[in-house]
């Protein structure tokens, strides 16, 4: 079970990290073409739309951080984070076919969401489980 526990709490770790990321781009739009390739100038529109976004990111931050403090009390929250995960993959599908991102910059996110998204899958397992242990 304690192995269990660590591989839930990687996840949500690996998630917290990557928000904080994404929260941190956000607030640099620079930051953010750089790392996408982004094809956009900055201006007031886009600093705007970015700024807009970073609370929620930042929200998801906290979330995960408040779900590694009770993983199987919280396990709701790995369900959540699986939408918001495949709904990335599109926003990015239409951005590149848009010609706004670089498909080659994009690939490294894409791995690294394919990972998150098979880590909170099978955390989420987990954590089923072990409540399902602790109930009987």
């Amino acid at each position: 079970m304690n192995n269990k526990i660590v591989f839930i709490k990687i996840t949500l770790w690996w998630g917290i990290i990557a928000d904080l990321f994404e929260t941190i781009r956000m607030i640099y739009p620079q930051l953010f073409i750089y790392t996408t390739g982004a094809n956009v100038k900055i201006d007031n529109s886009f600093r705007f739309a970015l700024l807009y976004a970073a609370p929620v990111m930042l929200g998801w931050t906290l979330l995960l951080f408040w779900t590694t403090i009770k993983p199987i009390e919280r396990r709701g929250v790995l369900i959540c984070l699986i939408p918001v995960i495949l709904f990335y993959y599109i926003v990015e599908i239409i951005g590149i076919n848009a010609g706004v991102l670089s498909c080659v910059k994009t690939i490294p996110t894409f791995i690294l969401q394919a990972i998150l998204l098979s880590l909170t899958i099978v955390s989420y397992f987990f954590t089923k489980k072990i409540a399902k242990k602790k109930k009987s």
